[in-house]
């Protein structure tokens, strides 16, 4: 788990920074790799944990052989 500070950025922000996707944030988030709160119905990460936590791998996020959603050669770079 990552040490919490005092500066707090928008997801979609947070999401550009780590060079992933908002959906995978909250699921950081909910496995207690990056801190954040809501703020006006909005979910905002903590900076330090971003700068605390290593950067998520493509591996983390697409599953081995692509991501299912479509078939081979769709372009999507899966």
């Amino acid at each position: 788990m990552c040490v919490a500070g005092t500066i707090f950025v928008p997801i979609i922000e947070a999401a550009q920074l780590l060079e992933t996707t908002e959906m995978r944030v909250l699921m950081m988030l909910k496995k207690d790799e990056l801190q954040g709160k809501m703020i006006d119905e909005a979910w905002h990460i903590d900076r330090s944990s971003l700068n605390l936590c290593d950067k998520p791998k493509a591996a983390d996020i697409v599953r081995p052989g692509g991501c299912g959603t479509c078939g081979p050669g769709c372009g999507s770079g899966c």
